[in-house]
């Protein structure tokens, strides 16, 4: 029998234990790293810029950038709807007057031009088959020239000799924070069987195909990567 997905986000249940039990439960660091994108794209948005935010469902990334930018407007998109219901919740009546969310991928978002963008823990689920490069050269499309782009992603390929031991501590980090062992088996299946997982040199190479330039790292936590480009 197969083993359900370790992020399902059509299931009711996954979607109700996301906020604690999700991202920042296996991610290192994660609320800082959303204080970092904020603190990487105030540095040119403008007060009262407009932020693509791909992949917005569960809310937590517009949440955190809502508060780096007060002034901020943003437009996020995310194919799961229950995920985005979540987020119309996370975020409150206060802030969702500065967001619209759109139930789709980033083909559904609005031309632009937007000030900045984002794809947090979202490159990694996307197949390398060409549609990791399209995810990213429509991002790129939809930037004003110079625009911060903040690209976060957990990074490995199965062909690593260090693929298990790397498993061993992604696990190892989520039991510590409270998640289920029966999760943490299906976690394990699905990163061996992910067609998406891609190495950082990957996801670098990629950025600068799609067009981006002035890559950067930011952080960097148990084969979790962040990036700061520019359009």
């Amino acid at each position: 029998m197969s083993r359900p997905p370790a992020f399902n986000f059509a299931d009711p249940d996954f979607v109700s234990r996301y906020v604690e039990k999700g991202p920042k439960a296996f991610m290192p660091g994660q609320p800082g790293v959303l204080q970092m994108a904020g603190v990487l794209l105030a540095e040119r948005v403008p007060e009262d810029g407009h932020v693509l935010v791909v992949g917005a469902g569960g809310g937590l990334d517009t949440q955190a950038l809502a508060k780096a930018g007060p002034g901020w407007r943003f437009t996020g998109v995310d194919p799961a709807g229950q995920m985005l219901e979540l987020a119309r919740r996370i975020l409150g009546e206060e802030t969702m007057r500065r967001v619209e969310l759109i139930e789709g991928g980033v083909e559904a978002a609005p031309a632009g031009p937007f000030d900045g963008a984002t794809l947090i823990l979202v490159l990694g689920l996307i197949p390398d088959n060409g549609s990791k490069l399209t995810t990213l050269s429509e991002i790129r499309r939809r930037l004003k020239p110079g625009a911060p782009f903040i690209l976060v992603d957990r990074c490995d390929s199965p062909d690593n000799p260090l693929f298990d031991r790397n498993m061993d501590r992604y696990v190892a980090y989520a039991a510590a924070s409270g998640i289920d062992p029966d999760t943490l088996k299906n976690a394990r299946a699905s990163h061996r069987g992910n067609p998406g997982l891609a190495t950082a040199a990957r996801d670098e190479a990629l950025l600068a195909e799609a067009g981006f330039n002035g890559i950067e790292a930011f952080y960097f936590a148990m084969n979790w990567h962040g990036w700061v480009a520019y359009a």
